[in-house]
């Protein structure tokens, strides 16, 4: 039963990461802006922008980085991650 239940919690991870990433990249594409723009924009900086891209949450990153990428894209912060 636990393993069961920590194999559901890390697809539903993987599978919440992966929705960060496509929507980080689809509102950046719409906005047609540079990661180094975004980064310049958010405060957040380059090279977390770029793990994200490539499909990796850094450990570092805070709530209020994912705040500050919504307020570039002028949505609320939970669209970032439906």
């Amino acid at each position: 039963m636990y393993n069961k239940r920590m194999e559901a919690i890390k697809n539903e991870k993987r599978r919440l990461y992966k929705t960060i990433y496509q929507n980080l990249k689809r509102l950046r594409m719409q906005e047609n802006i540079s990661l180094a723009e975004l980064g310049s924009r958010s405060h957040v900086p380059l090279w977390m922008l770029e793990e994200l891209e490539q499909g990796r949450l850094p450990k570092e990153m805070m709530v209020t980085d994912a705040c500050r990428l919504a307020k570039v894209f002028h949505c609320p912060v939970h669209e970032l991650f439906q």
